[in-house]
């Protein structure tokens, strides 16, 4: 079988040494991040001039590079900062850049036209009509969310021509790639920095449960078996996930995907088979709980869940016999490191075997730290090996200490009283050189091996000859100092020769942004009293919102959509009657599966509608697509951290948008707010999943419920499964409360401030409401009606 283009396997690297053990193995490219900018702060990534010979050394590799970008930038990194970290490898030839900010590829088009843009799957692509609106902004590449099933990708495919990039290996997230806060609000340490701390895999207890388990800790992903069905839908990239792995991890990956890919196109679906023994490889470098499929086949499901143990799990070695030994289920080998565990997945006793085992074979356990020989082990218990040193020796030797090499072909001309002369032929490269004349040999003339000797010594060069022809008169003498000068120069004018192409000039920096929008001094009480604006979310909520018809300072009401049409718009109705402004609340992920059922509530909430919060891009264009007139409220999940973004966004069309939640005051100040609504109360929405705590743990009921979670500092969180849309959203248990804030509040002049009620009483909501009014509109002082709260990130911000 032969597709009209290859498929490319695009693999992590952490690091130099992972990036050339992918490469050796068989990756097309690899993904990196730089010393700044990128979603793995903590990853080993290359300083500037070391990223400049990795782009080179993959491009004399015929491979590529591209370089992560995908985190969300401030005003003073985006304005010049970027420019200046960007622009040595831009020049270097670097084949792209991955990108979440909006405010950022706003300044690439400017300061660097001839780069290729990807769409990183922080930016939550989910359907055909973001996809295509991506690929009119100038991007080239999406990389889609995790979540897509495998038709879902198929459609996409039918409706752009851009590169799709689909995830294949490695970990899942529990959110959606991009509009995850958990880590941010927690610690304070933000995924949208690169710096997240990965609170998912971290032990949660259900209210009501006795224990704590990792319910928000999905095993990892392999879809080897999948490469048909992908190929079949168009696919360009398979891309491997883990950039803090080991560089043994890169390689055995991208040789398996290669290995299987090749396979597939070569013979079709006919011959091709996944090995089992190739996917217990995998697992022998990392695993937890096994492998899903990831989304590509299923929607959620506890299957793709490991709630026992949140890191490597290692592979079944051996089953604990009646007689107390063990029988091996896989080849075992000296050095192989055993556990035995508890039912809860602790370990009980862990030792490192001195002897080989072959499968189906016997062996007794040794003492280890926990327990040792003597605990008595249960018959029909598994023994797992967590480290497998042999297939981590054998990786090594193969991709690591060896230097990957480009098979060369040179002529060698030496013939008395003419210059010594050097031909090297790389490809469709062809370069000569000349050296000194060859002199008469006094006594014996030089060989064809003595003269091809020094030419082959390529040593640490990315070359090697396939073939040396040597053309000589048999009379001469040449120095073998000559010959390794000769063949030095050669190396490098064909490596130069290769790399000249790639290079790039025509770079400039971005026409700086003004300030503006900056808000003013606080004055009198009276002075930049912004508009309050409420948002109603959950079925009950929207019930007891009811009575805002009656509190005239509320100028707003927000109502979710589909609750809204479930209650055949009766609250609606009634705050329309009440002079309120309506604004129906879009889902924050849309799917294929919904985009019928919404575009019918769309046009049913027509006639209350004076315009549409949305939560999502793909939300937008939907809306815009059967409203092309209509307005919009950006919620703060469509970020604007920087000015290049607002403008950006607010470009669009008759968009207002919400203050980012990341942002401290300065910060918020330094952005300017005086075109923007600043949320001053509610529980922040941390996460939203495609996948459903409820059913993890007991399984789907289709009705839709809080579920409130504890972690282990005694921290609460809600979870909410939001059956309409078949997601969940996860809260902060403590809301954030910025009432008495009024100074600040004062000086940033937002053109409106938003309360959210998402959980609260009527009586809780009617305080909330009193309490906003007394301080803001009759100028009494500032007093916290709450015990339990949170800043938010309005007084420390993220890193």
């Amino acid at each position: 079988m032969h597709l009209e283009k290859s498929i490319e396997i695009l693999a992590p690297a952490g690091s130099l040494d992972g990036m050339k053990a992918a490469f050796h193995a068989g990756a097309d490219a690899v993904y990196m991040g730089g010393s700044r900018f990128g979603a793995r702060a903590y990853a080993d990534n290359p300083n500037e001039e070391d990223l400049k010979r990795a782009i080179d050394y993959a491009h004399i590799h015929n491979k590529k590079i591209y370089l992560t970008l995908n985190t969300l930038l401030k005003d003073s990194e985006l304005e010049g900062m970027v420019y200046d970290f960007l622009n040595p490898y831009y020049e270097e030839g670097l084949d792209g850049v991955l990108i979440q900010d909006f405010g950022l590829l706003s300044m690439l088009r400017q300061s660097f036209p001839k780069l290729p843009v990807h769409a990183s799957t922080q930016m939550t692509a989910t359907g055909v009509e973001m996809t295509k609106w991506l690929e009119s902004q100038g991007m080239e590449r999406i990389v889609l969310s995790r979540e897509l099933s495998l038709a879902e990708i198929k459609k996409i495919r039918r409706h752009t021509k851009m590169e799709l990039e689909v995830f294949v290996q490695g970990a899942l997230c529990y959110c959606y790639s991009g509009q995850c806060l958990m880590s941010s609000f927690i610690g304070g340490r933000s995924g949208n920095r690169g710096r997240c701390a990965q609170p998912c895999r971290l032990p949660y207890q259900i209210e009501g449960e006795k224990e704590s388990c990792y319910l928000l800790s999905p095993k990892d992903m392999c879809a080897l078996s999948d490469i048909p069905d992908l190929a079949d839908c168009g696919v360009d990239s398979l891309k491997i996930e883990g950039r803090m792995k080991k560089p043994e991890y890169a390689a055995l990956t991208a040789f398996l995907y290669r290995c299987y890919r090749d396979l597939y196109l070569e013979y079709g679906r006919d011959k091709f088979r996944v090995d089992a023994k190739d996917v217990e490889r995998l697992m022998d470098l990392y695993n937890r709980g096994g492998f899903s499929g990831g989304y590509l086949h299923q929607n959620n499901g506890a299957d793709m869940m490991c709630t026992e143990r949140p890191n490597h799990m290692g592979v079944p070695a051996g089953i604990v016999t009646k007689k107390g030994d063990i029988r091996a289920c896989t080849e075992l080998k000296p050095g192989d490191v055993l556990e035995i565990r508890e039912k809860d997945g602790k370990k009980m006793l862990e030792w490192t075997i001195n002897q080989s085992v072959p499968e189906k074979g016997f062996f007794k356990p040794a003492g280890g730290k926990n327990g040792g020989a003597k605990r008595k082990l249960i018959p029909g218990t598994t023994v797992f090996r967590m480290r497998n040193p042999s297939l981590i020796e054998e990786l090594q030797e193969k991709y690591l200490r060896r230097e990957l090499k480009e098979n060369i072909q040179g002529t060698l001309r030496v013939m008395k009283d003419f210059p010594v002369k050097l031909t090297l032929t790389w490809g469709d490269i062809s370069i000569s050189l000349e050296g000194e004349r060859a002199e008469t040999a006094k006594n014996q003339p030089m060989t064809e091996e003595m003269l091809r000797k020094p030419i082959l010594k390529t040593g640490s060069t990315a070359f090697a000859f396939d073939k040396l022809e040597v053309e000589t008169d048999n009379l001469c003498f040449v120095p073998n100092q000559q010959l390794n000068v000769l063949r030095r120069r050669g190396l490098e004018a064909l490596e130069n020769a290769c790399l000249k192409k790639y290079k790039r000039s025509g770079a400039s920096p971005a026409s700086q942004l003004t300030a503006k929008g900056q808000g003013t001094k606080a004055g009198n009480a009276n002075q930049n009293i912004p508009e309050l604006h409420v948002m109603l979310t959950g079925a009950d909520t929207l019930k007891r919102g009811r009575m805002l018809a009656e509190i005239s300072e509320v100028n707003r009401v927000y109502v979710e959509l589909h609750e809204a049409v479930q209650e055949d718009f009766v609250t609606a109705r009634r705050l329309k009657l009440a002079g309120k402004t309506v604004y129906f609340s879009l889902p924050g992920i849309i799917r294929d599966r919904d985009r019928e059922k919404l575009t019918a509530y769309i046009k049913a909430a027509e006639v209350y509608a004076d315009g549409w919060l949305v939560r999502h891009i793909e939300a937008f264009l939907l809306v815009k697509s059967i409203f092309p007139k209509a307005n919009f409220m950006f919620d703060s999940s469509i970020y604007s951290m920087n000015r290049r973004s607002k403008d950006f966004l607010t470009g669009l069309g008759a968009v207002e948008l919400t203050a980012p939640v990341e942002l401290n005051y300065s910060e918020l100040k330094q952005l300017g707010c005086t075109d923007m609504e600043l949320i001053v109360y509610g529980h922040q929405q941390l996460m939203i999943s495609a996948q459903c705590v409820k059913k993890t743990r007991g399984g789907c009921t289709k009705q839709p419920e809080m579920i409130q979670l504890t972690d282990r500092q005694h921290k609460h969180f809600y979870v909410y499964n939001e059956c309409e849309f078949c997601y969940n959203k996860i809260y902060n248990g403590l809301p954030t409360m910025l009432f008495d804030k009024k100074k600040e509040i004062f000086e940033l002049a937002p053109s409106s401030v938003r309360i959210h009620f998402i959980m609260e009483t009527e009586a809780q909501m009617k305080t909330l409401l009193q309490s906003f009014v007394s301080i803001y509109r009759e100028g009494r002082p500032e007093k916290n009606v709450l015990k339990d709260f949170t800043r938010g990130h309005f007084t420390r911000g993220i890193e």
